[in-house]
């Protein structure tokens, strides 16, 4: 079946043979001539291609003959011997050829090796280069930054800064003179008022109006040293009260006018108001506005009364620009923060009359610490509550002052008046506090600065603590006085339980123990003084906490990116300052009279620090303790 397609095939191809010319046989030959030529004579009777019926067995013998048969050239017959030394010779060529090719092939590898380490110590150059431009750029542009912030703050606080030192020159030429300015604080220096601070000299200066900075009400034309000081002609003192049912009250004014007048050598303009009368717009330019909140309504008053008198008036008819109270006192009443204590709950029951004392009491603090710094004047503020105020003081000079809302008891007219004028013209701790008083202060006697300053001290921090550790040494010098350092080396001592981990201490509050910072103070009468600052460190309480809604914010940001800010998140503008967090502030002090006394006052606080009174008040007992018992082994020992 196989062999008659070969041979059909073989039937469509020329033939290879020559004829007797020497070319080729026709292409187109019978399939027996075919044969014939192919397979030799004998094959051309046992096969016909052409025949209709072959036997199957007979095509299996031809195969197998055929098989038997060479076809073909043998190629190997025909070609020429090769020796074994040519064989070797082409060897030695081909591997010689092959050695040149890999040799000239690493050769390119290394000169391509030595380029890449090349262009790569290039480029890291190139790199470096880059870094140090961009270095140099950034820092160029940091400082840039810097300055720009710099010159900013020192263009928004140069008129601070101008009249800081002013006030310090007119304080200088006011204690020069011995005395202070006549109505407390303000004098005039090229267009400029400038408030003054306590001086040397004998007698304190006054501190009628704002302590805080001066206020401007023209520019400055030339420096201090071409213009003399002069002092404003003008004292004035608003008082707010209601004169028809404040009877007691109407005799405590009485009694502070007449005291007004014998403190300072000018007369004192007291303008007296109802809160329903109409009130001046700019408190016709008062320096200081006496409040009895006990007249007024409820807090919404109050705001109305300030919201009248704090504005600014302009210049009539060439006149000088009026300006606003800079000190606002308020007087109230005893109990406002203890209105769940008896008796002041009994007080509290019929229209809740503590309760409304005190929103007007906060309404003035608000007031206060919401003024913008640079665009409003500033505002003191001074709480003074007190007792019920008695028809007369007794026979016993006996005032006590303490700060808060902590006392019990009466006041007399007199004493009353006399915490008034402390309060309004001659302590600076009365500002921006509140305070208690109650006692009494014939009229025939009289209380020395000394003993003043060392009433209102207390309300320095506040105070805390403060004990009595007995007279100190002889010597006038203080570094000398042994029962002095003694005390303050003990007392630097105790501190140390409080350094490092708080295990143990009784605190829940992470701390650090600093020094003090504090000096010895004249106005304080104190000659010598030591002592430690224990802060409290930030914790995730407080106003760190975040709500559920905060927390979701909060990763709702950090998902987009920070592509999208709220107020909240957005950042501070200018330097953020780290946060108060308060402390407590032991000291070691020996008084102009030489005294030894150690005292405890609140550190390290603004308006916004949370008060941790469960860490002051193991601060503090624990000072307590120790002090305690070294004065009392001092006392048996005798040493």
């Amino acid at each position: 079946m196989l062999f008659p397609s070969i041979l059909s095939l073989a039937a469509t191809f020329a033939f290879a043979g020559k004829n007797q010319s020497g070319y080729g046989v026709a292409a187109f030959q019978s399939p027996a001539s075919i044969s014939q030529r192919l397979l030799g004579p004998s094959f051309s009777g046992r096969f016909n291609p052409l025949k209709a019926n072959v036997d199957d067995d007979d095509d299996e013998d031809f195969i197998d003959e055929l098989s038997a048969r060479k076809l073909g050239i043998n190629i190997g017959a025909e070609l020429p011997k090769i020796t074994q030394e040519e064989i070797d010779e082409i060897r030695s060529k081909v591997q010689a050829t092959l050695d040149e090719k890999v040799d000239a092939r690493l050769a390119e590898i290394e000169e391509l090796k030595a380029q890449l380490e090349k262009d790569a110590l290039e480029s890291k150059q190139r790199m470096k280069n880059a870094s140090d431009l961009n270095a140099q750029f950034e820092k160029q542009s940091l400082m840039e930054k810097i300055d720009r912030l710099s010159e900013d703050f020192l263009n928004a606080n140069a008129e601070l800064r101008e009249s800081t030192k002013r006030a310090a020159d007119a304080d200088k030429l006011a204690g020069s003179m011995g005395r202070g300015v006549d109505w407390g604080s303000w004098g005039n220096i090229g267009g400029l008022d400038v408030v003054m601070g306590t001086t040397e000299s004998n007698r304190p200066s006054q501190l009628l109006g704002s302590v805080d900075s001066a206020r401007r009400r023209g520019s400055i034309l030339s420096e201090f040293d071409e213009d003399p000081v002069s002092v404003i002609a003008e004292n004035r003192v608003m008082v707010i009260f209601d004169e028809k049912q404040e009877k007691a009250s109407k005799q405590v004014v009485e009694r502070l006018i007449d005291l007004l007048n014998d403190a300072f050598s000018s007369d004192i303009k007291v303008d007296m108001y109802s809160p329903s009368s109409n009130i001046p717009i700019g408190g016709n330019n008062a320096q200081t506005a006496l409040i009895f909140a006990s007249s007024l309504n409820d807090r919404s008053s109050l705001e109305n009364i300030l919201g009248r008198i704090l504005k600014r008036t302009a210049p009539v008819s060439g006149g000088s620009v009026g300006m606003p109270p800079s000190h606002v006192v308020v007087v109230s009443k005893l109990g406002t923060e203890r209105t769940n204590k008896m008796p002041y709950s009994m007080q509290n029951i019929l229209g809740g009359k503590l309760d409304k004392l005190r929103e007007i009491e906060q309404g003035l603090i608000a007031i206060s610490r919401s003024r913008l710094e640079g665009k409003q004047p500033p505002l003191d503020y001074t709480v003074v509550k007190f007792g019920e105020i008695e028809s007369s003081d007794n026979m016993d000079a006996n005032i006590s002052i303490l700060p808060g809302d902590s006392l019990d008891g009466g006041i007399g007219p007199n004493a009353a008046a006399n915490v008034l004028l402390q309060a309004m013209a001659f302590q600076p701790y009365a500002r921006n506090s509140t305070l208690c008083s109650t006692g009494s202060i014939p009229v025939e006697s009289s209380i020395d600065e000394a003993s003043w300053n060392d009433k209102f001290l207390c309300l320095s921090g506040p105070e805390l603590l403060r004990i009595d550790a007995g007279v100190g040494g002889d010597s006038d010098v203080a570094v000398l006085d042994t029962k002095f350092e003694q005390l303050a080396l003990y007392v630097r001592e105790w501190s140390t339980v409080y350094e490092g981990s708080r295990k143990g201490t009784g605190l829940t509050t992470p701390v650090l123990v600093r020094n003090s910072r504090k000096g010895p103070s004249k106005f304080d009468g104190v000659v010598a003084r030591e002592g430690v600052r224990i802060l409290f460190q930030t914790t995730n309480t407080g106003d760190r906490y975040k709500s559920a809604t905060e927390e979701k914010q909060l990763e709702k940001e950090r998902n987009d990116g920070g592509s999208k800010k709220t107020p909240s998140s957005s950042p501070a503008q200018g330097i953020v300052k780290g946060r108060k967090e308060g402390g407590v502030e032991v000291l070691v002090e020996k008084t102009v009279n030489g005294h030894i006394r150690v005292r405890a006052r609140r550190c390290n606080t603004d308006h916004k620090t949370i008060v941790k009174e469960m860490s002051e008040e193991v601060i503090v007992k624990s000072f307590q303790k120790a002090v305690e018992a070294w004065v009392g082994a001092r006392t048996v020992t005798g040493f």
